[in-house]
């Protein structure tokens, strides 16, 4: 493993960027076959549900800062969790805002990690996918990322 395999690794699994600058390296700068970038992309970016999953699991062993969570609560979030976690708005709102932020609001309004993977995963798959292809077919839309600007 190289330092460029490294690179790639950091830059999905990053929560700012994410995909969305490692796709474009790892086909075009890497010369990845696509396939590989998606069978390898979207589970690196899900690390960020998973670390959130975690840490927040973490955190409400600690009944100080717990308590000081369930004060903050709000009648939104209360909705939120009532609807479980809308499917469609989920997986629209994942590779926009990032999976972390989604999956850090849900566990928020008390919607465990279960009943957003499958959205979650959705979202991140289509933009992976998209990505995939613009670097794959149109590798000049990413020019100005690539070469340093």
């Amino acid at each position: 493993m190289g330092l460029g395999d490294l690179i790639y690794i950091a830059l999905a699994i990053n929560p700012i960027g994410g995909l969305a600058l490692a796709i474009p390296y790892a086909v075009i700068k890497l010369r990845y076959p696509a396939w590989l970038v998606l069978l390898t992309g979207i589970p690196l970016a899900y690390v960020q549900v998973v670390v959130v999953d975690v840490g927040w699991t973490t955190l409400a062993r600690w009944p100080r800062l717990w308590s000081l969570i369930e004060r903050r609560r709000s009648e939104r979030l209360e909705r939120l969790a009532a609807s479980g976690g809308a499917f469609i708005s989920t997986a629209v709102l994942a590779p926009i805002v990032g999976p972390w932020l989604i999956m850090a609001v849900m566990r928020y309004a008390r919607v465990p990690q279960r009943r957003v993977v499958a959205p979650i995963l959705l979202g991140i798959s289509v933009t992976a996918a998209a990505t995939t292809m613009l670097s794959a077919y149109a590798p000049s839309f990413f020019h100005g990322f690539l070469a340093g600007r």
